[in-house]
């Protein structure tokens, strides 16, 4: 066994607690670093927490949660009838969890100096060969394994996680992914009562198993697959897995408090079988990930009742169009036009359409003549009878008017899908667009004399560096895109001063959702303003 805490290299006090037991029936709670002992009756226990607080003292209340903690094992309390079986264990645990939650809320109420404290906390027993655990937070256990690698059995109760299960961002994503630092169980929230979670199962263990117990100051630094590389390095020796593991989250960033605790079973264990983190894999990757899903705004429900309509409504407007056609098909049979009687229509005077005009006769030009109706009428005084059409020229007008008919369908059908004479497709097209459509179009938007931008170039705006992401066309003013972390008091209005910009245009980039400190949100910045490096 091994443990150790450290302040980090970014902090002034450290707020974690933690507390190691190698035999809980010895009355006494102690273990020596890389100690190797055998498994007492009563178990041995490992248990982390992570204060919050800061000035409202963080560390109180972690420290609270582990001395509630190490009251509960005394060897007086672990009874038979507690071991009696895998639920009455569990709830030995989740008591233990509930009480620490209920004396940090007292020591709040009693020191109004320390109000608003909490602490998470993450307990591991391990009893007769199986590791039981119970959680509140973000504190997270692991399994390792040479045979199988790294891997994580507890789920973090936190906002990032919340995202993941609901198939908003992938497990890969929450490392790097704002607000990871919001948790929605705790102990002393004085809102809620805190709602400890166990396994779905109790994990049998393995030889050469080692059970990792860490802060958030450990798996928010480095990746999990950063963390198995230390112990796959270091496994025969746990108080160098332990030095090892707090260097490389102080390399990383060492942004928090680290805390670890780790114990090997050397033997005496199961054979290792992969096969066993399947279920809990699956419960920590969520659903598939839904495309174009913002998780700020939509949720499944939403999500799913949009697209029903979408559907409904296309299949409607397919219906429309078939039976328009059919209709008008069947309209132009039965009410020919003959060709001598069609008025001929012109674009301007003098000038014929050739699509009226099949055979590729001349047209006569009637900007001089006499009005439609004196034409008509002197043509029914001068005309001559026509001969009575014979039966063959009966069936190739029948054909002619066919043929005709499929063409105007196909004409109308083509005036459908184009744009406007007048209008220009590129300009249309963007109308139809949502803000968030816009930022696709790119450096064609550009106005003329305005420098030569790419995505990823970085620009300087108000001697600030950015780097351009995309770009965003409003009518004749051409936009950058940048990405932009808020900042406290951030707000829509001071930040479309700030930067120039259009505020509905900030908006609509952003969904027009709450500003909250630290996250990243798109800014359009006029290109005009801004200087390329």
């Amino acid at each position: 066994m091994a443990a150790k805490t450290d302040v980090g290299l970014v902090r002034d006090n450290n707020e974690d607690n933690f507390q190691v037991a190698a035999d809980l029936a010895s009355g006494t709670m102690r273990w020596v670093n890389n100690e190797v002992c055998s498994l007492g009756e009563k178990g041995a226990l490992l248990v982390v927490a992570d204060g919050m607080g800061g000035m409202n003292a963080g560390e109180v209340a972690s420290g609270l949660a582990i001395e509630t903690v190490k009251e509960y094992f005394a060897p007086q309390n672990i009874t038979t009838e507690v071991m009696k079986n895998r639920f009455s264990i569990e709830k030995f645990m989740n008591s233990a969890i509930i009480a620490a939650d209920e004396r940090i809320k007292q020591e709040g109420k009693e020191h109004p100096e320390s109000r608003g404290m909490g602490t998470t906390i993450v307990i591991a027993w391990i009893l007769e060969g199986k590791l039981y655990v119970s959680w509140c937070g973000d504190s997270r256990a692991y399994i390792y394994n040479p045979q199988v690698g790294l891997h994580q059995i507890t789920k973090d109760h936190s906002y990032v996680q919340s995202l993941v299960d609901k198939g908003a961002i992938s497990r890969e994503d929450a490392f790097d992914f704002p607000d990871s630092n919001i948790i929605t169980r705790s102990l002393g929230d004085s809102g809620n009562k805190a709602k400890p979670e166990s396994l779905f199962k109790p994990y049998e263990l393995c030889d050469q198993d080692i059970v990792l117990l860490c802060t958030d100051g450990l798996c928010g630094m480095i990746r999990d697959n950063e963390i198995e590389h230390v112990l796959r390095n270091n496994e025969h020796d746990m108080n160098s897995c332990v030095d090892g593991l707090i260097q490389a989250a102080c390399d990383a960033e060492g942004s928090d408090n680290i805390t670890v605790c780790l114990c090997q079973i050397l033997q005496g264990g199961n054979v290792c079988n992969p096969d066993v983190f399947a279920e809990t894999e699956a419960l920590l990757n969520g659903p598939v990930r839904m495309q174009t899903k913002d998780i700020y705004e939509e949720d499944d429900t939403g999500s799913a009742s949009n697209k029903k309509k979408i559907i409904i409504a296309a299949v409607c407007v397919l219906v429309l169009c078939v039976a328009g056609g059919v209709y008008y098909y069947f309209m132009k049979k039965d009410n020919p036009v003959s060709p001598q009687n069609k008025i001929e229509s012109v674009d301007q005077p003098g000038n014929t359409s050739s699509s009226d005009n099949p055979d590729g006769e001349v047209q006569p030009d009637h900007s001089g003549s006499d009005s439609p109706a004196e034409e008509t009428g002197k043509k029914d005084q001068g005309s001559e009878e026509k001969p009575a059409p014979t039966q063959g020229d009966e069936k190739k007008k029948d054909q002619q008017q066919g043929g005709d008919a499929v063409d105007e369908m196909k004409e109308a059908a083509a005036n459908m899908a184009s744009t406007p004479k007048d209008s220009n497709p590129s300009e249309q097209e963007e109308s139809e667009l949502t803000p968030q459509g816009q930022i696709g179009q790119q450096q064609e938007k550009q106005s003329e004399g305005s420098p030569e931008i790419q995505i990823g170039d970085e620009v300087r705006f108000k001697k600030k560096t950015y780097r351009v992401e995309n770009f965003h066309k409003n009518g004749d003013l051409n936009y950058i895109v940048v990405r932009y972390k808020v900042k406290r008091n951030d707000a829509y209005e001071k930040l479309s001063h700030y930067f120039e910009t259009d505020i509905q245009i900030l908006q609509g980039l952003n969904n027009d959702k709450d500003l909250k400190s630290d996250e990243m949100i798109l800014v359009p910045i006029p290109i005009d303003k801004i200087e390329k490096l």
